[in-house]
């Protein structure tokens, strides 16, 4: 009896907390499918946009002429790499050459060990910006941004209260395999908590220099393996917003296999320890998921052995509430950005037959490979990122280990995301 009744308050907890995601994520596709472009009338602050590179990112030309095609009146792109040996530089080299007056090219001149290549070289860029740049924005090798982006992200810097403004990535891969549905799904249960937590995206984030010197970024830089999780912690720190700008939701292309998925999806959650970044927000998440997953399946295991109907029935209900719910909520959201990239005349339409036959078995997958990356997470004090290994000791105790120019072994028409 006393089985029936623990069954019965397991299977109603699964269902408060499906319903909750379920809100969650019905909330944020309302956010997306309300968002605007941004329309500005005053004099925009000239920006300085800032790539760190390591490594050629499939698409990393056509990345780079997007941002030089920006509608966005004075800003400058500013590329540093850590190595002349670097692959990038053929296509860095390109993008100077088409517009040498807006591009300019930097190598690290000091490697510091006490953060990551990145965060050094972030660091590095800010501390040479002329005072005439009054907004620094932020963006990654993988991000592709249309038209409006810099315009978009820069708005919402007008309110002084507003400390960073921020997007996030949308996976819409080329091709269809079992690793970029994988990360498809985690990332769209992602999506929704960096919003619901006011997360920052260093995909893609904007910042005043006045903010950034006021909240001691460049010093926290060169403490810190990510940087955007070190920009979360800032905010919160001197309460200043972070303002989420759905219209620059970013499309990604790339795809993954499930094996280089697991170590990349470990290193994006090291970042949130490593940074405080909504560290417990994750771990309490992971144990919500695991209870709506796993606590159905003992339930069964014990119905099953003692014969029990009623239990094998909450477990049955269980589990088709919870997939349910993460089903739909998917699908909600995937029309959200649709609609997002509909308006950015940015067509992403990925989801054909092959993807549907793969939808439900990816998506459970999914999250047996999340419980793994976040076991290696928590366990692991060394993660490694794009050839270089990080000690991670806490918080603004990083080391790193060793140092390479990268060197790549993917060739230039593979689609497959750099880890």
């Amino acid at each position: 009896m006393i089985i029936i009744w623990i069954s019965y308050a397991v299977s109603t907890g699964i269902l408060i907390l499906s319903l909750a995601q379920g809100t969650f994520a019905i909330a944020y596709t309302f956010t997306l499918l309300r968002s605007r472009r941004a329309k500005i009338d005053a004099e925009l602050p000239k920006a300085a946009v800032v790539l760190s590179l390591r490594g050629s990112d499939p698409f990393l030309y056509n990345n780079m002429l997007a941002i030089l095609e920006q509608d966005y009146p004075d800003f400058k792109l500013f590329i540093i790499l850590d190595s002349e040996l670097d692959s990038a530089w053929s296509d860095v080299n390109r993008i100077q050459s088409y517009a040498p007056d807006r591009v300019a090219t930097f190598l690290i001149q000091k490697l510091l060990s006490t953060c990551s290549l990145k965060c050094c070289a972030l660091a590095e860029v800010i501390d040479q910006l002329d005072e005439i740049y009054k907004v620094v924005v932020f963006l990654d090798g993988d991000t592709s941004p249309h038209r409006g982006w810099l315009r978009d992200l820069v708005e919402p810097l007008t309110d002084k209260k507003v400390g960073v403004s921020t997007g996030n990535r949308w996976y819409t891969p080329d091709r269809i395999s079992w690793g970029a549905l994988v990360r498809y799904f985690w990332n769209a249960g992602a999506v929704v908590q960096v919003w619901l937590n006011g997360i920052t995206w260093g995909g893609s984030m904007a910042m005043r220099v006045e903010v950034i010197r006021q909240v001691g970024l460049v010093d926290a830089f060169r403490q810190s393996l990510v940087d955007d999780g070190t920009v979360s912690r800032l905010m919160r720190t001197h309460r200043f917003k972070t303002v989420f700008v759905p219209t620059v939701i970013m499309p990604n292309r790339e795809d993954i296999s499930v094996a280089s998925f697991i170590p990349w999806s470990e290193r994006q959650l090291m970042a949130a320890k490593s940074a405080e970044s909504g560290w417990a927000i994750v771990l309490f998440h992971a144990f919500a998921i695991g209870t709506c997953v796993i606590a159905p399946l003992i339930i069964l295991a014990i119905g099953t052995l003692q014969g029990n109907p009623v239990l094998i029935g909450l477990a049955f209900v269980s589990v088709v509430i919870y997939w349910s719910v993460a089903v739909l909520s998917t699908l909600a959201i995937e029309t959200g950005m649709q609609r997002v990239l509909d308006n950015n005349q940015m067509k992403a339409k990925w989801i054909n037959k092959e993807a549907i036959i793969c939808f439900f078995p990816a998506i459970v997958l999914s999250h047996f490979v999340y419980f793994k990356a976040l076991a290696g997470a928590c366990i692991r004090t060394r993660v490694s990122w794009r050839g270089i290994e990080y000690q991670v000791n806490g918080i603004n105790d990083v080391r790193r280990l060793n140092y390479q120019p990268y060197q790549s072994s993917i060739e230039n028409h593979d689609t497959s995301s750099i880890i």
